[in-house]
């Protein structure tokens, strides 16, 4: 399997507990950090890590649907969405795969998902990246990020398809299509002001672009920085068809 195929894979092969082939992707000593058990580094540890996550995984029942993958030089992102039962319950939950790439290897991965599903609770993930300058991203993302940023939600629509869409962290369930759709989301989200995202990298394979970030403030609100991944992918004629994003952060007034 190429690297790709196995991180297309990955909760696959975590099911099976095929241990040796994860671990086949590293250029070196396994890196991974995940919303569940944050950083995990050594060969000892990812083993460890595999046997737990074998465990959990079957005891949810899951199964998986692949949704993107976008590929660059320096880096590959797998999104899927991981179909499971929990508390009595059939769910789906988001799940985007970022692994930096060192020549036909990996030398780390970072999964990122929110853990509300899972918990009912927003849990605060520390950076796992430093903010980055001079990132080269599409003028599409551009304009979106400077939209987000000062709260414009008519802008951010207008950037989109008409059938474009926008997925909320939790679930496929919080998917706003259309532009009725769009507009309810961003302005709801956007009424109190904007959202400051810190970028950290930036992947574009021409169809679809990956920015890890820190976020850092929601409207009046000042947050603890925490990490996330958008995916954006573009349509016909330079528009968005859609928005997925993948972080856990608390919105304004909600209990974590």
């Amino acid at each position: 399997m190429t690297v790709v195929e196995t991180l297309k894979d990955f909760f696959i092969l975590l099911q099976k507990e095929d241990t040796e082939k994860l671990l086949s992707i590293f250029v070196g000593e396994p890196v991974i950090d995940t919303p569940m058990e944050g950083r995990i580094t050594g060969r000892e540890e990812f083993i460890s890590f595999v046997g737990r996550q074998h465990q959990w995984l079957k005891g949810h029942d899951v199964g998986q649907q692949f949704v993107e993958i976008t590929v660059s030089v320096q880096r590959v992102c797998v999104e899927l969405l991981l179909y499971l039962q929990h508390d009595t319950r059939s769910m789906d939950l988001p799940v985007a795969i970022v692994a930096d790439l060192d020549g036909d290897k990996v030398s780390a991965i970072r999964i990122y998902h929110s853990m509300w599903p899972l918990t009912g609770r927003h849990r605060v993930r520390k950076p796992l990246l430093e903010p980055a300058k001079g990132l080269e991203e599409p003028d599409f993302v551009k304009q979106y990020m400077q939209a987000l940023d000062s709260g414009d939600a008519a802008t951010i629509v207008n950037l989109f398809e008409d059938d474009g869409y926008a997925r909320e962290p939790s679930s496929s369930e919080y998917t706003h299509s259309g532009r009725s759709g769009l507009n309810n989301f961003y302005s709801t989200i956007l009424k109190d002001g904007g959202i400051s995202l810190k970028h950290c990298t930036a992947t574009f394979d021409g169809k679809r672009a990956v920015i890890e970030y820190i976020a850092a403030g929601w409207g009046k609100t000042e947050l603890p920085p925490q990490a996330g991944v958008a995916v954006y992918e573009l349509g016909k004629n330079w528009k968005m068809h859609a928005a997925r994003i993948y972080d856990d952060v608390t919105p304004p007034g909600e209990a974590a």
